[in-house]
Order: structure tokens, then C-alpha cells, then sequence
């Protein structure tokens, strides 16, 4: 069978897992991606769309002449993906079927979008590969677990299949189709795990722990070995310098942490960056990632307002806690980024200014900051509904996809101006020095939001020195390849394939 895939704006992980677990059972596989320039992390630029290149795209996904087309789609990529399917129906007229985030939250929804035939509303990686089995058998396909089916004008609602235990039986996730797009340069990504035990509201990963509650363990890690196997393939083929683990939480099993660590400054031992959840730094834990080169942990503070912090998003932590959490980190040599979310739910000014102070005090490496967004299904976008902060506008374009967390709200927010100037204004806050802090104080005060975009833009050089740095010379490096077509495959050695059998 051949099976198309279609993503947009940065490489993503999960799909690589599903691409990857295809061709490892015999399939073809082909990726079209949209490199979004026009509308990305940094700015919106609709003028900039022509650089898409979406009718090469539509060529090139012709020429594959593809049994099935998969989309993925996070919310806030939920409009692109619409627009592609509409396209791709016209264009070739195959099976479409949409998974992520969001037709997680709302498989109906996506449903109802009259070019979508099918959604995966739980992991991929078995679902797909069954629904291709039968359909290259010509089997019923509306009874695959973990698939919503909509066939003849009826949807057929699976129920979630189990979750794999064990990852290492998945395939290494496609690598070599995103680097011909030029979506990584020096920066490989790596999942080591997967599963959160936390239960932040703003995050999805609260209600994913709900509907697999009985289908398996929801945490989950890959062996050490299995692990540093996929290093040694993707460094054997790429002229990397820098590693971003991307699990949800990569700090949350500490034995497993110190074994990784030792391995890795054996194996690997390029600079590395990881996120971490306040509680689960302890001081073992960070002097055995410094001993492996960690060159940046990711901590949340999400809101310097304790009240905000315990009643609105679960995340029960003191301040002194997380300033002690900071110490350990900044006293062992790594690099801490810290991140915050402003505009939530009936916060306050004065709430979102503590938030300002709290990051100011730690004096991270860098900061990122956030408008709040209101994903499907979380604890928060149902708090902002009964607050009255999200009507049934503002539902709506949650359901579209509309906006994002780099943007701007989308609550009725009383004090929406000031989350958003916030939000561009703390990561070039947190690198000021003193003398020029009054300066951007004086932007706050007086809600200067789009003085405030441009100077982030402007500064992401300083205040994101390798990250942001990195972020740009990725934006130049698809661009490029977006004009010139898709860059020819290298000659690479032959993939390492794990040593237990993939699923």
C-alpha cells in the first residue's frame, strides 16, 4: 500500500513514528510538507504564502499515487490541515484520515468536514497500520479499534485499542523525508518516552490519561539501549550538534534519568535539552545531567500567583519551591528556560505582573512566554466557558483552530491587551539588563503589544541564543528548499533496526 502524509510548520515526532512503522511492514510511504512561513511561531505574514509552494506539493502528492492520505493536526494547525484536504480530495480522491490533538478532542467535529473519512482518536501507530492491512486485503474497515469510520453517511465510533507497554517494538521514527524538507540543521529530536503524570489544566494530557484509563500504562519509557541505538543511527547519518529530548515531562523517573545520563556521556555526549516539572528536580537528578552535557532544562512556571497556580491550573507547588527547583538547576551549570502563560481566565493584572516578577527574580537563560489558549476538552477551556471568558464565538473558533498561544487571545478577556504585550515583552525582560528594564515597564503600562512583537522578533537572536537562533536558520533552510524544490536523498548507510521485533 501507499501511504501519503501531510504536515505543517516543524517536524513532528509522531508522525515520524507512524511513517516509520509502515515502511518497517512493507509499505510506501511519501510525506508533503507545508513549511507554514506565512503564519509560524514568530509571525504572522500572509503575503509570504506563495513561499508554501502548495501546488508542488499537490504535484508531487499526484505523482505518489497514494492509496490513503494521513493528516496531522494539532488545533491550531486544524485550519491548514482543512484547506489540504480540501485540495487532496479534489486532486487525487482517496481515503483521508486525520489524528492529533485535535481530532482526538473532537473526532466529530473533524467528521463533519465533508473531505475526512476517518479519524484516529487515540496513538497511531496500530490503528494505522491495521486500517492499511485491510484495506489491502478489502476487508471492513469501520471496525478498527481506535478509528472513528464515517462510511455511507454513518459514523462508526470505535472504542480506543490498548496502548503499546513496550516501545521499544516501534520502528525509529522517519527522519530522512523531514531533513530533505529542511526541517532540522543542527538540532536532532528524540522522544524517549511517552505519557505525563501530571494534570495540568491547559494541557490535553489530562483527559488523554482519562480515556486510556484501562487500555495500559499511560507512562511509559524506551529501554536506555534501544534509545542510544537510535542515536547511533541518526549521528551515523547526520551532521548534528545539539539533541532536544521532547518527552512531556523527561525528568519524571529519576533511576531511569541517571541510567540515560551515563549512557549518553559514553554514546552521545552533544549539549542536550530536556523539560522538567518543578517537583521532580532533585539534586541527583540534575548533577548526573550536567555530568552528561545537559545544556538546558525547561521548567514551567506557568504563573507566579500561587492562587492561579493551585485553583486554576492544579499545579499545587509554592513559589519557594520553584525557586529552589531553579537554584538546583542554575547552581549545577545548566541553563534554565522557564515559561509562563498570561491571559487566564479571570486573572488579573496584578496576577499577571507576579507572574513578570517571579521570572525576573529567577533570572533565567531565557524565558517563553504564552497567551493563554483554550484547547478542547482541558479543565481550562471549560472553566473560561462558565466564566463567561469564551462564548460560543470564541468555542467556535477553538473547534476551527482559530489563533494560538503565540498570538492573540481569544477570550473575552478584560485585560487581554495587557496578556498579550506580556507575552512578547518577557522573553526580552528576562535578558535586559537593569538599566533598560524601565523602558519595557513603560511598554507594559502602557499595553504597546505591537511595539512589543517587534522588538521580540528583532531580539530572538539574544534572547533565544541557540533554540531561537536555530528556529531561524530552519525558517531560511525550508524556505530555500521550498523554492528549489525538495533537496535530493543523500546516500546513507542502512537504517539500524531495532533488535526486538517492531510491532
Amino acid at each position: 500500500m501507499r501511504v501519503l502524509f501531510y504536515y505543517r510548520g516543524i517536524e513532528n515526532l509522531g508522525v515520524g513514528y507512524l511513517m516509520s512503522i509502515l515502511r518497517h511492514h512493507g509499505h510506501e510511504i511519501d510525506l508533503i510538507f507545508d513549511p507554514g512561513l506565512d503564519d509560524n511561531l514568530f509571525v504572522k505574514a500572509p503575503r509570504l504564502a506563495w513561499l508554501n509552494r502548495h501546488e508542488a506539493l499537490l504535484e508531487r502528492a499526484a505523482a505518489f499515487r497514494p492509496d490513503l492520505i494521513a493528516m496531522g493536526s494539532l488545533t491550531n494547525l486544524y485550519p491548514f490541515t482543512c484547506a489540504m484536504a480540501e485540495k487532496l480530495k479534489e486532486r487525487i480522491g482517496v481515503p483521508i484520515i486525520v489524528g492529533g490533538h485535535h481530532a482526538q478532542a473532537l473526532p466529530d467535529y473533524v467528521l463533519a468536514n465533508p473531505h475526512v473519512d476517518m479519524v484516529c482518536v487515540g496513538e497511531g501507530e496500530l490503528a494505522l497500520l491495521e486500517l492499511v492491512r485491510r484495506m489491502e486485503r478489502g476487508e471492513d474497515m469501520t471496525t478498527i479499534p481506535t478509528l472513528w469510520v464515517k462510511r455511507a453517511g454513518q459514523i462508526h465510533q470505535n472504542a480506543l485499542g490498548p496502548l503499546e507497554n513496550d516501545l521499544d517494538r516501534f520502528p525509529f521514527p522517519e527522519k530522512q523525508l523531514w531533513w530533505e524538507y529542511g526541517c532540522f540543521r543542527d538540532n536532532l529530536e528524540i522522544f524517549t518516552g511517552r505519557g505525563c503524570p501530571f494534570k495540568c489544566t491547559f494541557c490535553n494530557i489530562h483527559y488523554q490519561r482519562a480515556i486510556f484509563d484501562g487500555k495500559g500504562d499511560f507512562l511509559r519509557k524506551r529501554s536506555v539501549a534501544n534509545v542510544m541505538a537510535e542515536f547511533r543511527q541518526n549521528l551515523a547519518r547526520y551532521d548534528v550538534s545539539f539533541v532536544s529530548v521532547h518527552d512531556d515531562n523527561f525528568t519524571t523517573d529519576a533511576r531511569w534519568v541517571e541510567e540515560f545520563c551515563e549512557a549518553y556521556r559514553r554514546e552521545v555526549n552533544l549539549p542536550w535539552y530536556c523539560f522538567g516539572y518543578p517537583t521532580t528536580i532533585k539534586p541527583r537528578l540534575v548533577k548526573a545531567m550536567k555530568a552528561a552535557n545537559c545544556a538546558t532544562i525547561f521548567m514551567g512556571v506557568d504563573s507566579g500567583d500561587p492562587e492561579i497556580r493551585r485553583h486554576l491550573m492544579e499545579r499545587p507547588m509554592t513559589d519557594e519551591l520553584i525557586f529552589r527547583s531553579a537554584r538546583l538547576i542554575q547552581d549545577a551549570g545548566i541553563g534554565l528556560q522557564v515559561s509562563c502563560i498570561y491571559g487566564n481566565p479571570g486573572e488579573t493584572p496584578e496576577q499577571m505582573l507576579k507572574t513578570l516578577r517571579m521570572v525576573d527574580a529567577i533570572r533565567p537563560t531565557q524565558s517563553s512566554a504564552y497567551v493563554f489558549y483554550p484547547f478542547p476538552k482541558t479543565k481550562l477551556h471549560d472553566m473560561a466557558v462558565e466564566m463567561g471568558q469564551l462564548d460560543e464565538e470564541g468555542q467556535e473558533k477553538v473547534r476551527r483552530g482559530i489563533s494560538g498561544y503565540h498570538h492573540e487571545s481569544i477570550l473575552k478577556h478584560p485585560h487581554k491587551a495587557l496578556a498579550e504585550t506580556l507575552a512578547k515583552i518577557t522573553p526580552v525582560y528576562a535578558r535586559t539588563p537593569e538599566a533598560l528594564k524601565p523602558v519595557l515597564r513603560w511598554m507594559i503600562a502602557w499595553r504597546m503589544k505591537r511595539l512589543a512583537l517587534l522588538l521580540y522578533v528583532c531580539l530572538i537572536p539574544l534572547t533565544f541564543p541557540f533554540l531561537g537562533v536555530e528556529g531561524i536558520k530552519v525558517t531560511l533552510r525550508m524556505a530555500w528548499r521550498a523554492l528549489r524544490g525538495r533537496g535530493a536523498p543523500r546516500h546513507l548507510p542502512a537504517p539500524v533496526i531495532p533488535t526486538a521485533n517492531a510491532a
